[in-house]
């Protein structure tokens, strides 16, 4: 008789194939049951990461740059990120330009400042004079601390837009930039413009200074802008206004501030492979 015919080996072939089915399920059932708990152990030790993700936000410019959008910026970011993850540092002048946190500042050439005349000796020794105090701020703020992430956030432009300089506002913006990730010795620093309210469209200086913050925010892939057209206290959509933004206004300010800040550290987390833990969504 044919062996492949025989009952007795038919029989014994079914239930070898019936033990390898088995032995078969089994082996997959536990290398999935190993591959759930290896994801969940993953996740255990990402949420654990996420939880002491600290944050550093750097504020500084001239007049608009305020107490009250500070409050507003922190109480937004502290909302989504908690606040004991959060240090929030503000260092602010008004009504200087960007040559006075720019050590290396060049004006532009044969340049004059309107009708008074050339730059004396005076003018260049300012060059940078209030660096010194952001980056004290700063120190003093953080303590040493280590952090995750660092943006900076920059509400400046007027005094430049009015004294004509837009054509070194941006190697000065980047130089600034530039000596900021030298002395945090971070590469990896976030920063967020506030582009100038439309309230003197009719100076081809302004509309000049409003596109270099653009461009500098669009340009970088860890910079942006934000749109401040509606919060100088003019109408919707036409130009005109204050150049000084109303205190309600400052507030709406630095929550938008605080949502572009959040957007490019989301952006910035989700390219390291990474998820940010958040405690609250921004209004």
């Amino acid at each position: 008789m044919d062996k492949f015919n025989h009952p007795n080996h038919v029989r014994q072939n079914g239930f070898q194939s019936l033990n390898q089915t088995r032995i078969s399920a089994t082996t997959i059932l536990g290398r999935l049951l190993i591959g759930v708990a290896a994801t969940v152990l993953i996740l255990a030790n990402n949420a654990g990461a996420e939880e002491s993700e600290n944050h550093l936000f750097i504020l500084s410019g001239q007049s608009n740059m305020t107490g009250g959008l500070e409050a507003s910026f922190a109480q937004a970011v502290e909302g989504v990120f908690g606040d004991q993850n959060v240090t929030v540092v503000r260092s602010s002048k008004s009504g200087r330009g960007i040559r006075f946190w720019d050590e290396h500042y060049q004006f532009p050439s044969n340049y004059k400042f309107p009708g008074k005349g050339a730059p004396e000796k005076k003018h260049f020794q300012q060059h940078g004079q209030l660096y010194g105090p952001l980056i004290q701020a700063i120190q003093s703020a953080t303590q040493d601390q280590s952090y995750d992430t660092i943006t900076f956030i920059w509400m400046q432009g007027e005094s430049d837009a009015g004294r004509g300089l837009e054509e070194v506002y941006e190697q000065s913006f980047l130089r600034l930039l530039g000596r900021l990730k030298t002395d945090l010795k971070r590469d990896d620093l976030n920063f967020v413009i506030g582009r100038l309210s439309d309230a003197q469209m009719d100076n081809a200086h302004w509309r000049n200074v409003r596109k270099v913050q653009v461009k500098l925010g669009e340009d970088h892939e860890m910079g942006a802008w934000i749109n401040t057209d509606d919060l100088n206290g003019g109408e919707a959509d036409k130009p005109g206004g204050d150049v000084h933004y109303p205190q309600a206004k400052i507030k709406i300010l630095g929550e938008r501030f605080a949502a572009k800040a959040v957007e490019l550290i989301r952006k910035e987390s989700a390219n390291a492979g990474k998820v940010i833990e958040t405690q609250g969504k921004l209004k």
